[in-house]
């Protein structure tokens, strides 16, 4: 017995069941002579046996939930296309509005030095330390006289009362700076539970190299998740992995179409060249097409059911 009759058997033994001689010897007949068309003349050469390798049985052929992998493919796919520059603009916009705060107290302070260096030459200390400049101007009376004239007291008194006021402002100063710190502890936990979920979508994700990143930080204090910063810094390498993903997605839920229209009853009225015919269910098999199935398999084709 030759090899490829060999395999033959192997892969043919399903069918045994309720086949006469005359099948084996039709079957031999189409693998010897190579033929596309089965003893009634109907070309076979374009149906599909069996099921793909490695592919599964389709229960249900209605779509599967979104992973994580596909919502964010679909994300990717608004940002880059049809909402790229909505999504660009928005981006630039958050960041220059956070520039733009820390420009403008730069821009303060530089407009407040000549008029500290004023004051530091009339006192006679460094423009530098405030500190010194403080105490300097608390302890000058004729900077209090007027007002503390004009409102009726002493210069003590006022001097006082602008003590009270200074220690106020501290005591804001620092509730705010306590307020400002738990927010940042909570803002921080929330990034790294961000993290957490982002990394089944990122894997090489390390929010602790990305936090070093001055403009990755800028991202997630406007209020930007982890997952979009990331994918932000770092698009040029994450958008061919997407569409090496998208390519793949597409190739999968194409072959499920396909073994799952040919798993079900065709309706009345369907055009059957409408879609690729694929017989997967060994029991539907006729003649015609066991003997086109010993021709494939004796030309080396692995088909299975």
């Amino acid at each position: 017995m030759s090899k490829n009759l060999k395999i033959l058997e192997v892969d043919l033994q399903v069918f045994a069941e309720g086949m006469g001689s005359g099948d084996g010897g039709t079957a031999s007949g189409a693998a010897e002579n190579g033929s596309l068309a089965n003893s009634n003349g109907s070309d076979l050469s374009e149906v599909i046996y069996g099921k793909p390798e490695g592919q599964k049985d389709v229960a249900d052929p209605k779509e599967a939930e979104a992973t994580p992998a596909d919502r964010e493919k679909a994300f990717n796919d608004l940002i880059k296309g049809e909402y790229k520059d909505l999504y660009d603009a928005k981006i630039q916009d958050t960041v220059q509005k956070r520039l733009k705060s820390s420009k403008e107290t730069v821009d303060k302070y530089n407009a407040l030095t000549p008029t500290l260096e004023i004051l530091a030459k009339k006192y006679g200390v460094d423009a530098s330390d405030i500190d010194a400049l403080n105490k300097a101007i608390e302890e000058d009376d004729s900077y209090f006289e007027d007002e503390a004239l004009e409102k009726g007291i002493t210069v003590a008194q006022l001097k006082e009362i602008r003590k009270m006021e200074r220690e106020n402002a501290d005591l804001r100063r620092q509730m705010e700076e306590r307020a400002s710190q738990e927010q940042a502890e909570r803002d921080v936990a929330m990034w790294m539970e961000q993290a957490k979920e982002a990394k089944a979508t990122y894997p090489s994700l390390d929010l602790g190299a990305e936090l070093g990143n001055p403009q990755f930080v800028s991202l997630l204090k406007s209020g930007i998740d982890v997952g979009t910063a990331y994918f932000v810094m770092h698009k040029d390498q994450l958008i061919p992995q997407a569409m090496q993903f998208a390519a793949k997605n597409a190739e999968t839920k194409l072959t499920n179409k396909i073994i799952a229209s040919g798993a079900r009853p065709q309706e009345n009225g369907m055009n059957p060249s409408a879609s690729a015919v694929v017989k997967s269910d060994v029991s539907q098999l006729s003649k015609a097409d066991r003997d086109e199935i010993a021709r494939r398999v004796a030309r080396g084709e692995r088909i299975t059911f």
